[in-house]
């Protein structure tokens, strides 16, 4: 695991006991565009030769009154933290605002359903490349990004599940379906479930399905949430990507072993 995912990682419990909801969410995601649009704010919250006492006494002068008590209590732990990067306080700040509206889904017992939207609307968007070049496309304003996500989710999934999408298009280091796919692990982690993608050259039926997932809850030794795509390349078998195992039964990796033996 990278230094950064680490320090990231670590700081969740700090939030947790904070209990950020969906308004302390909201303004968390505030925060993480301004900072990401002032770099000279930036750097000096996240400033490594400051004190952290001096950056968390710096980010409650900038934004005491101007945010909820959790919101700002996050921000003002975040700030006293030292981080790679001021990048990375920025991550920070956004992950905590996106498993904010995890837990909320979770607390009205919708976090399963919030999950399989998620996934199936990055599957959508990967399957499209219309749609994928439209959200790609950063000449294209965000909140044109968002309209469109709107348009294509508006009434159709659970209101967490629209507002984490909408969240996604700005996608700053990567493209929407992977920026929805870290917010399953982030799903999957509050639910205390291991995340296995799975690609298959073929859907898989209920019962292979419910094999498969008690398969892997055996290899690891608790509950699995499954991310299943359907890609035809992979010929036939089944990759099963678990983080930190990898199994390649597919017939296109089989081939790419053997070609890479034989050069």
């Amino acid at each position: 695991m990278k230094s950064r995912d680490i320090a990231l990682s670590a700081f969740d419990p700090v939030a947790d006991a904070i209990q950020v909801d969906e308004t302390a969410a909201d303004e968390l995601f505030a925060v993480a565009d301004l900072l990401e649009g002032q770099p000279p704010l930036r750097r000096s919250l996240s400033d490594p030769s400051a004190s952290g006492r001096d950056r968390q006494a710096l980010a409650r002068r900038l934004f005491e009154g101007r945010l909820g008590a959790a919101a700002l209590s996050v921000v003002t732990e975040v700030a006293y933290r030292p981080w790679p990067s001021g990048r990375t306080m920025i991550d920070a700040i956004e992950r905590q605002g996106v498993r904010g509206l995890l837990r909320t889904a979770n607390e009205r017992g919708e976090l399963k359903r919030v999950q399989e939207e998620l996934h199936r609307f990055a599957l959508v968007i990967d399957g499209s490349p219309e749609l994928s070049d439209a959200l790609r496309n950063r000449g294209r304003a965000l909140a044109d990004r968002r309209a469109l996500i709107a348009r294509l989710l508006a009434g159709r999934v659970a209101p967490v599940t629209e507002r984490l999408a909408s969240r996604a298009a700005a996608a700053r280091a990567r493209t929407v379906p992977l920026t929805l796919t870290s917010y399953l692990a982030l799903a999957a982690d509050l639910a205390g479930e291991r995340m296995a993608r799975v690609t298959v050259a073929r859907p898989l039926d209920e019962g292979r399905t419910e094999r498969l997932r008690r398969a892997l809850e055996a290899q690891v030794g608790g509950p699995v949430l499954l991310q299943i795509t359907v890609d035809e390349n992979v010929i036939g078998g089944m990759s099963v990507d678990l983080g930190t195992h990898v199994f390649e039964s597919t017939v296109a990796g089989r081939l790419d072993e053997a070609r890479r033996l034989l050069n």
